[in-house]
């Protein structure tokens, strides 16, 4: 009897798994499959950054070479070292001009030598004057010159028998001829007084002063130029790009640096790409190229040389609708598996835009907070039912505030009319 009623049984639950089975696989069969839905997501407002990333380090953006050039000067002594800080006209050395001190003492000679002429003159127009003030009128009777007492060292050629109005012109003349020479002698003394006031500027000991802010990086005490070598307080960050890299960098490029030892990333854009090689090209060799971004703003703590990690913008979508990757299906059209709030999968076609890390841009297609199947290991057919896991862990007061009001009262009604 109980042999009987096991294979019965054994009868009816086979036919029964037989008959589930040929309903399940039947083709339009009105049977409903369920799909376990193991992960999930929600469409979210994001941004969509491409990016590729390489190695950098923080370097001066700019250097100043100051030349120290011999001809007619003689070095003194440096004013800086290595390792001070500079700012604009920081005297940086000094220097003397031998030859141009030698050139003065012949001109200040000469120029002497004229202001004497010039002292004689004078004295010389003034003995003329007193001595033509001396001569008789010329409407009194006519003298002669030797009876006038004509003074000695008057350069006067008159006639022995000439009257005092004759001796009164000649004078007249010889003080313009004086005057005249003087004239000349006082442009020469101004000459010299020009060519003096220039040789003040170039000699004596003068200093060069730097033009900018910085750092003196090199002073070169043998006196090869440069003499001084100065970099900016100003950093920028230098590194080397792949050739991949190099088709995508542009110039104008946005960065990103993460700098050992700052505390946030810096930004940037990319300033210059050195098309040839950072190395002589070889053969069967990778080729590198010297690229250099500037900083929108500096980092006060920031060090020269600190090592960073450059992420460089090639595409952005800012503020899109998104999706996992995984979540979209390919196939003539891409689509995704929509979880509805009815328990019914729908699928939806959509039309994507950009993809980077894992993150896809929907341009079309979806709502923000809509629910998508993400990886599903079977397709599963349109309007088919889901279910999920259940995760209490996951279950958190601050879920809840995800919710609105709506939400949270349409799930209460949910769970009474199920009970």
């Amino acid at each position: 009897m109980k042999k009987w009623i096991i294979i019965s049984l054994t009868a009816v639950s086979l036919g029964f798994i037989a008959l589930n089975g040929y309903l399940i696989v039947k083709k339009d069969s009105k049977v409903q499959h369920t799909v376990y839905v193991e992960d999930w997501a929600r469409v979210a407002k994001d941004d969509v950054v491409e990016t590729f990333d390489t190695e950098g380090v923080m370097m001066p953006q700019e250097e100043y070479k100051i030349y120290f050039h011999e001809a007619d000067k003689e070095f003194q002594r440096f004013l800086v070292k290595e390792g001070d800080v500079v700012t604009a006209g920081t005297p940086l050395f000094e220097y003397i001009t031998p030859e141009l001190d030698k050139l003065r003492e012949t001109l200040e000679a000469e120029k002497l030598q004229a202001e004497g002429e010039i002292t004689g003159i004078d004295d010389y127009i003034s003995t003329l004057l007193d001595y033509q003030a001396s001569i008789p009128d010329p409407s009194s009777e006519v003298q002669e010159v030797a009876a006038l007492g004509l003074e000695e060292g008057l350069k006067i050629e008159v006639d022995k028998h000439a009257s005092s109005e004759m001796i009164i012109s000649a004078i007249d003349q010889e003080i313009y001829k004086q005057e005249l020479e003087k004239s000349k002698l006082e442009e020469e003394v101004y000459k010299y007084d020009s060519q003096l006031s220039t040789i003040d500027e170039q000699s004596g000991t003068a200093m060069i002063v730097s033009e900018t802010d910085g750092i003196v990086k090199e002073v070169n005490e043998k006196l090869g130029n440069p003499v001084i070598t100065i970099v900016s307080d100003v950093l920028s960050v230098e590194g080397l790009l792949t050739e991949s890299q190099l088709k995508k960098a542009e110039t104008g490029m946005k960065f990103s640096a993460d700098i050992n030892g700052e505390k946030k990333k810096l930004e940037g854009t990319l300033a210059k790409i050195n098309p040839y090689p950072a190395k002589e090209p070889e053969v069967n060799k990778d080729n590198h190229y010297q690229f250099e971004g500037n900083l929108t703003e500096q980092s006060e703590t920031l060090a020269i040389g600190s090592n960073a990690t450059v992420s460089f913008v090639t595409a952005e979508a800012i503020g899109v609708l998104t999706v996992p990757e995984k979540a979209i299906q390919k196939g003539k059209k891409s689509y995704v598996y929509q979880l509805n709030g009815n328990g019914l999968i729908t699928k939806k076609t959509v039309q994507t835009g950009l993809g980077f890390n894992g993150i896809k841009e929907i341009t079309n297609g979806v709502e923000v907070k809509e629910i998508m199947m993400v990886s599903p290991e079977k397709v599963p057919k349109n309007n088919a039912h889901f279910v999920t896991e259940m995760k209490p862990t996951r279950i958190k007061k601050a879920a809840f505030k995800e919710f609105s009001t709506r939400d949270k009262w349409e799930a209460f009604l949910i769970g009474l009319i199920e009970k």
